[in-house]
């Protein structure tokens, strides 16, 4: 087995001819800390103005604008028309979301690159706070985002947390322990240009998210610089690919742990590696979905399944709250109740099954 590099490597610069590489964007070199902004969008037309508009009323505004309709089938391309005068339009059949993102991509001039979800938001102040961070030059910035509701209210949730001094040495070890490190879905990140085309994710399926092996691996690539404050909105939807509201079931828990696996089998292959980081079967993803599995089939309680999951969970690099509410919650799972243990799986992983004490009290926690 060939792990993954334990060191950075330097990242590409700017002017390495990339695989997905454009003729004429690549041409010159871009303005340094120049930061662009690709939307992509797929039958999204409830939501696609307001990620548009978002975009449009920075403080220090985006120096280029993409959105990328991807063969929509709604009115969403109609909304995003609306915008011509403003922003760069692409229009292109169906692929899936990484394929979208990456014909955005071919058209971006800028030394960095932001990728929002059509159905998320920008807030006003996101290009002023993360432009003087790029001037270090990292692999990547991330933030956290606020979640909303489908009519952009805020629901209270922030995440993810960072740990205080969170580098990509601890983001490494996180891959190694956790099975990934603290990392924001994709409207949370901000990728060098040249170092993101040099991935050669084009090879890949375009239906893959751009959030799966393509922020897996920057640890590995250079810094990567995280900001605590929430600077987008992540919205929360019956539509929305990664939609916590979901009542959990097995079949759920199931399809996790293969798409778990198959975003680090590309995220190995990205790297030249033959393997992703961690043992197999060892990583703490993957030990708390069989857990979790278990308690929502109301199969017999696994206490050395457990104490893997505990001793795992007290070496990984998350908040001190985050790994005694989870320790806390996992222990629970061992009650002999059937009913309640799949009761407290239904609690720890959908929101909407909550009581407004729980959330309110985790707010607090986080704080």
């Amino acid at each position: 087995m060939t792990p993954l590099p334990t060191t950075p490597l330097t990242p590409a610069e700017p002017t390495t001819p990339p695989s997905t590489a454009p003729s004429d964007p690549s041409a010159t070199r871009p303005v340094p800390g120049s930061l662009a902004v690709v939307v992509p969008c797929f039958d999204y037309e409830d939501f696609v103005g307001d990620a548009i508009e978002s975009v449009l009323r920075q403080s220090r505004p985006y120096a280029q604008v993409i959105v990328v309709d991807d063969g929509s089938r709604d009115r969403s391309l109609d909304v995003i028309r609306r915008y011509a005068d403003r922003i760069e339009i692409i229009e292109k059949a169906n692929s899936g979301l990484l394929g979208a993102c990456l014909a955005g991509l071919e058209r971006v001039r800028t030394e960095y690159v932001h990728f929002l979800d059509a159905d998320d938001t920008a807030l006003p102040d996101l290009v002023e706070t993360v432009t003087p961070a790029l001037a270090s030059r990292p692999v990547k910035v991330q933030f956290a985002l606020a979640a909303i509701d489908e009519d952009g209210a805020p629901n209270g949730s922030v995440f993810p947390s960072f740990a205080p001094g969170y580098d990509v040495a601890a983001m490494r070890e996180d891959n190694r322990v956790v099975g990934f490190y603290q990392c924001p879905p994709t409207s949370g990140n901000v990728f060098h240009v040249a170092t993101l085309r040099s991935l050669g994710l084009d090879r890949e399926d375009p239906r893959l998210p751009l959030d799966g092996a393509g922020c897996a691996v920057m640890p590995y690539l250079g810094e990567i610089v995280s900001i605590p404050t929430p600077l987008g909105g992540y919205r929360v939807h019956g539509a929305s690919m990664s939609n916590t509201q979901l009542t959990p079931t097995p079949e759920q828990t199931r399809k996790e742990i293969r798409d778990f696996e198959r975003n680090w089998e590309v995220a190995a292959r990205v790297m030249g590696q033959d393997a992703p980081p961690y043992a197999p079967g060892e990583p703490l993803f993957l030990l708390e979905r069989r857990l979790i599995h278990r308690g929502l089939t109301r199969t017999a309680p696994d206490p050395i399944g457990l104490a893997r999951y505990l001793a795992r969970l007290s070496a990984a690099n998350l908040p001190r709250w985050q790994r005694v509410v989870q320790g806390v919650w996992m222990s629970s799972l061992l009650v002999p109740s059937r009913e309640a243990r799949a009761s407290l799986v239904l609690l720890r992983r959908s929101g909407a099954a909550r009581p407004r004490w729980v959330r309110r009290l985790l707010a607090l926690v986080r704080r």
